[in-house]
């Protein structure tokens, strides 16, 4: 890609990530994402200005990261109990891309639900899989960048 194409992109990702820092109220999953998105679009911009080149193996470890990242955070499970008798549970991180969602007549029988989530239907917010997906791909970069770069210094300095 070209060198304004990262520019504009890394700018525009701490745009969006400053502003879930500042929306986020202290909520751990928007501070995150916020935090995320900033220092991944400011390296981006460092990359973009300085030409800096990842290679093929630096997009293929950030590919590869990041949808590890995606379906790994699966293991993050959020659930809640609201609006009397009904049952939330989301499995994603940061955001909770795959829901269930139930109600019920009694406490007991959200209890019931409670102990055995897996019987619930989900479904997938394709939304939330591209602010996790962005997510993850800039934890990616944050990761692979500087191990890019520490690896070709390291070329240059062998005998």
């Amino acid at each position: 890609m070209h060198v304004w194409t990262w520019s504009v992109f890394g700018a525009a990702s701490v745009i969006v990530g400053a502003v879930a820092l500042l929306e986020s109220g202290a909520q751990t999953h928007y501070v995150a994402f916020g935090a995320a998105l900033c220092m991944g679009g400011a390296l981006l911009v460092w990359v973009a200005v300085t030409a800096r080149r990842l290679g093929r193996v630096g997009w293929l470890g950030t590919t590869a990261l990041t949808l590890a990242g995606l379906f790994l955070s699966m293991l993050v499970a959020r659930d809640d109990v609201c609006c009397m008798y009904g049952y939330h549970r989301g499995l994603g991180y940061p955001w909770a891309w795959l829901d269930s969602y139930a109600t019920a007549d009694s406490m007991a029988a959200i209890s019931a639900m409670r102990s055995n989530p897996a019987e619930l239907e989900k479904s997938v917010d394709w939304l939330k899989v591209v602010l996790d997906g962005l997510f993850w791909w800039h934890a990616a970069v944050l990761l692979v960048v500087p191990v890019m770069q520490a690896g070709r210094r390291f070329q240059r300095q062998r005998p």
